[in-house]
């Protein structure tokens, strides 16, 4: 399979290029050309924005140790019946590996995604669970690989909330400086750096902050702070937790 693509005219690689998604974190210039026969793939490492088959931004991560993470819940409003978000509909886990002239990722689902280095600068192309590999992808766009320090804080993370008696929660920070959580019935939010933390304020009224200038590593834990709808920001805290990133 790998070999196919190695070989794939360069016009179908630049005619499948489409337009690429909206991201706050500032885009890396454009990849080097296709090179040797065998590229490689390390040289993709790092935090992209590609989309999903709606046309929706979601951003993926690439790690040094072959796992990958998405950060997902660009989905718009959701009615409040719908209860809260579940874990899988703000990030997925899976493992990367060289493929062609870029990478391959699989996901638990069953989903397939390619970052592929056409003349034109990365795209991308995903399968559907059950897809032939063989044929088209189920839907194509443009790679963005992000840079930054904003860039750096884009990802998932585990917080601990104010109240006791409610599990830990995932937030899930996207490149286009929106935000998501699962323990919210409106779970939207934004966020931004600041010069000693990170500021995530919630449609809920809630604020959440983590208390760190520069981004933590995948596994590291931090202190979070939580400020109640109403209460004064520039006051104490409701509470003060632990989080951890994914």
């Amino acid at each position: 399979m790998g070999s196919v693509l190695r070989w794939l005219p360069l016009a179908l690689l630049a005619l499948l290029t489409a337009c690429g998604p909206v991201y706050r974190a500032r885009a890396e210039p454009t990849a080097a050309p296709i090179g040797s026969a065998e590229p490689n793939p390390r040289r993709l490492l790092g935090t992209w924005a590609l989309t999903d088959d709606d046309n929706l931004l979601f951003n993926l991560l690439l790690r040094p140790d072959g796992s990958a993470l998405t950060a997902m819940g660009s989905h718009g409003p959701r009615p409040l019946a719908a209860g809260t978000m579940a874990p899988a509909e703000l990030m997925e886990l899976g493992h990367w590996k060289g493929w062609g002239n870029g990478v391959r990722i699989d996901y638990a689902d069953g989903w397939s995604d390619t970052i592929l280095v056409a003349p034109g600068g990365p795209i991308q192309w995903s399968w559907a669970p059950g897809s032939n590999r063989d044929e088209p992808p189920t839907n194509t766009g443009k790679a963005v690989r992000l840079k930054g320090p904003e860039a750096g804080w884009v990802g998932v993370y585990r917080f601990a909330p104010t109240q006791s008696d409610k599990p830990a929660y995932l937030a899930s920070l996207l490149s286009s400086g929106r935000a998501i959580n699962s323990i919210d019935t409106i779970a939207a939010g934004s966020w931004r750096q600041e010069q000693a933390h990170l500021v995530i304020d919630w449609a809920s009224g809630w604020r959440t902050t983590i208390e760190r200038s520069t981004p933590p590593a995948a596994g590291q834990s931090f202190v979070v702070r939580h400020w109640a709808p109403g209460l004064d920001r520039q006051g104490a805290a409701s509470s003060q937790r632990q989080g951890e990133r994914l």
